[in-house]
C-alpha cells in the first residue's frame, strides 16, 4: 500500500485528491458552525471505526492548525482493520511531508495517535483516554450495516463531546442514509450545527455513493442552526 500511495500522490489524484476535497470540506463545516473546537490548546480526537485511518494524519493537521497539538485516539472493533491503521498512518504521513502537503507537522511537534482495537463503550476502561474530546469524528457512518449496533455508537459519541466546546463530526457515503443518521442523532439528543453535500465528492462503483458525499457537524444540548 505504500507503493499505491505514492503513487497516487504523485498523480494528484484518489487519497491525495479525497483528502483535499475532506479538508475543504471539513473548514466549511466549521466556519458553518461557528466552532472551533480546543483552540489554544491541546486538542483531543476520538477517530470512531476508523478502518484503515486513512484520514489519520490529515486528520491531525486540520485540526492542528487551529494552534494546538492533536492527541488522537483511533478505535475500531477489528484487530485486523487498526493493524493495517497503523501502518498505514505512518506510510500516509510521511508521504505527505515530503510531498510538501501544509499542515503536516514534523514528528518532533508533539502531535499524537493512539490505535485501540475495541468496542467504544469500553473506551472508559483505558486509563490514559480522556472521558471527553474535542472531536468525534465518524468517516463514512454506515446506519444502513447495523441500526442497533450503530444507534449505540452516536449515543456513545455525543456522550463524549466536550460540552460547551466539542463537536461530532460525521461523513457519509449516501443521500438517504445521511438524512436518516441526522434523524437518529435528533432523537438521541444532538442538534445539527451544520450539514452540507461535498461538491467534489469522487463517484464510486455503487450507484448514488461518493467519497463524503456529506459533512455534518452535530452537538449535544444546542439550537439546531440547518
Amino acid at each position: 500500500f505504500v507503493g499505491q500511495l505514492r503513487e497516487e500522490l504523485s498523480r494528484g489524484e484518489f487519497f491525495s485528491q479525497d483528502m483535499k476535497h475532506l479538508w475543504l470540506m471539513m473548514e466549511k463545516a466549521l466556519v458553518r458552525s461557528g466552532r472551533n473546537p480546543g483552540i489554544g490548546g491541546e486538542i483531543r480526537l476520538l477517530n470512531l471505526a476508523c478502518g484503515h485511518c486513512e484520514e489519520g494524519a490529515i486528520l491531525s493537521a486540520f485540526f492542528g492548525k487551529l494552534g494546538g497539538k492533536v492527541r488522537q485516539f483511533a478505535m475500531d472493533l477489528r484487530d485486523r482493520e487498526i493493524d493495517k491503521a497503523r501502518r498505514r498512518y505512518s506510510a500516509t504521513e510521511s508521504l505527505l511531508r515530503k510531498a510538501g502537503i501544509p499542515g503536516i507537522r514534523e514528528e518532533d511537534e508533539g502531535n499524537s495517535v493512539e490505535f485501540v482495537a475495541d468496542d467504544a463503550t469500553h473506551l472508559v476502561g483505558y486509563g490514559q483516554i480522556p472521558a471527553q474530546f474535542d472531536v468525534v469524528f465518524i468517516r463514512h457512518q454506515n446506519l444502513w450495516h447495523d441500526r442497533d449496533v450503530w444507534r449505540k455508537i452516536y449515543e456513545f459519541a455525543l456522550g463524549r463531546i466536550e460540552p460547551g466546546s466539542g463537536i461530532l463530526m460525521i461523513t457519509s457515503y449516501f443521500d438517504r442514509e445521511h438524512l436518516l443518521a441526522l434523524d437518529l442523532l435528533k432523537t438521541l439528543g444532538g442538534n445539527i450545527l451544520f450539514t452540507g453535500q461535498n461538491p467534489n465528492s469522487r463517484e464510486l462503483d455503487y450507484p448514488g455513493k461518493t467519497i463524503d458525499r456529506h459533512v455534518a457537524v452535530i452537538v449535544q444540548g444546542e439550537s439546531t442552526r440547518f
